[in-house]
């Protein structure tokens, strides 16, 4: 029995070091969106079995990274504008009711506490950066009193996830220099019961993104009325 447990610790590890290989190559654009993984080409580049690269395909899946399609395999998933639209619709309604939620029910202290947590996400690269930010956002929906409101933000957070590891940019050390600096803002004035003001951080986000986002995807040049 305790060579089991060992073996399943080791293998388990294997696959998250898989994962994030994987990550990174979808990250830094040498897995492009749409491709399909060739799991034997990586298990062999890797230098290890198939098993775990499919179980951290599997994974990657279940993070909304990777799609599967019966008999084909994995893919890296793929955004069309539309969608990328469609998200920051939702953002938009979601946010005011976020920002209500929290100016009622979140205390200066613990908002203060989120402005100093703000220091914990790790910009030393796209994955790192994408992994801390989530935590870091996973952490503040802890403080949501609207429990189905919270479980709203985290599905929110976790279409951002994937955008953030899949959006082709060079650019990535401004754009998480301006993500944290966002966050800054919005949570400096937050704590300092500025909450109307919190709200126009929030849209002035969406407006940038909106822009900058949309045509680096396929699909719908335009976004349609009232978006």
């Amino acid at each position: 029995m305790n060579v089991a447990e060992t073996d399943k610790l080791s293998a388990r590890s294997l696959s998250e070091a898989v994962r994030d290989r994987l990550m990174r190559l979808i990250a830094n654009g040498a897995l492009k969106p749409g491709e399909r993984l060739n799991e034997v080409h990586l298990a062999e580049a890797f230098g290890i079995s198939r098993g775990p690269v499919r179980e951290a395909a599997r994974e990657l899946e279940g993070q909304g990274l990777l799609v599967s399609r019966p008999r084909l395999g994995f893919f890296v998933v793929r955004f069309t504008r539309a969608e990328i639209l469609d998200v920051y619709e939702a953002k938009t309604w979601l946010e005011a009711a976020f920002i209500d939620d929290l100016a009622v029910h979140c205390d200066r202290a613990t908002r203060r506490a989120i402005l100093a947590d703000i220091d914990s996400v790790d910009a030393s690269d796209r994955v790192a950066f994408s992994e801390s930010l989530f935590r870091f956002r996973l952490r503040v929906t802890g403080h949501i009193h609207n429990r189905f409101l919270a479980d709203l933000m985290l599905a929110l957070y976790r279409k951002f996830y994937v955008i953030e590891a899949v959006v082709a940019i060079a650019e990535s050390a401004d754009r998480q220099a301006r993500i944290v600096e966002t966050l800054r803002r919005f949570w400096t004035l937050m704590a300092a019961g500025e909450i109307a003001a919190a709200g126009a951080v929030t849209a002035e986000d969406t407006a940038h993104w909106l822009a900058d986002l949309p045509p680096r995807f396929p699909g719908a040049a335009t976004p349609p009325a009232g978006r």
